[in-house]
């Protein structure tokens, strides 16, 4: 039994651990994007995608018309 909690406890922990480098990986990406001034251009690229995935039901939907909101907010350009 010990061993197979051990092994639960090792996958939870790969898990976390992609799923926080995804993370790191989406904000470096985004800073690089807003320095080198191409934000407009990678807006313009995926307005259309997350436009079609706010129809979508769940958490797809849902953090698609965050970001959505998030880019047609100026505050944040």
């Amino acid at each position: 039994m010990e061993r197979i909690m051990e092994f639960y406890l090792l996958r939870v922990g790969i898990i976390a651990a992609v799923v926080v480098g995804l993370v790191l990986l989406g904000i470096v990406l985004l800073v690089v994007v807003k320095k080198l001034g191409l934000l407009g251009q990678a807006k313009n690229v995926v307005e259309p995608v997350l436009r079609r995935r706010t129809q979508d039901s769940g958490i797809k939907g849902a953090v698609a018309k965050v970001v959505l909101d998030r880019l047609d907010d100026p505050r944040h350009r």
